[in-house]
């Protein structure tokens, strides 16, 4: 939490269902989307990290399976994979057959909680008072 009076949050949004969900999230919050390959129906995992600022790196992708990690364009050799690449957001569509679980700490949530499948989400760190977060007490809120 900023000293500020602001907080610094991950948010997700599913506009099309006017749902969101917020996580606290200062600089250094690791975080894990896994989910199952649409292509190869076999499981993988990103790995993320909150900048300092409002920044998202992906650090890395894991997966056992070799033609997911072809599809991707890594070693085959590896179960993971480094990728360091800095976000502001980014999309995804949520799973056909599986949602995919975010999860932080020790906490997980399926982001099927907030629409259905094939319904666009997106992730981005913002900053929101600390009023307006403590009343949703990180709870899905509509609107």
């Amino acid at each position: 939490f900023l000293g500020t009076g602001e907080v610094r949050v991950l948010e997700i949004v599913n506009p099309q269902r006017a749902t969101r969900l917020w996580i606290p999230a200062e600089g250094g919050t690791r975080f894990s989307l896994s989910y199952i390959n649409s292509i190869y129906l076999q499981p993988a995992a990103e790995d993320f990290q909150v900048g300092e600022g409002d920044e998202i790196f992906l650090l890395g992708v894991r997966t056992r399976s070799p033609a997911v990690a072809a599809y991707y364009g890594f070693d085959e050799g590896k179960e993971y994979s480094p990728v360091n690449r800095i976000l502001k957001s980014f999309v995804l569509r949520l799973g056909m057959s599986q949602a995919q679980i975010l999860s932080w700490g020790n906490r997980q949530i399926s982001l099927g909680e907030l629409g259905e499948p094939g319904d666009r989400m997106e992730v981005r760190v913002v900053r929101m008072t600390r009023g307006r977060y403590l009343l949703s007490s990180g709870k899905k809120e509509r609107g």
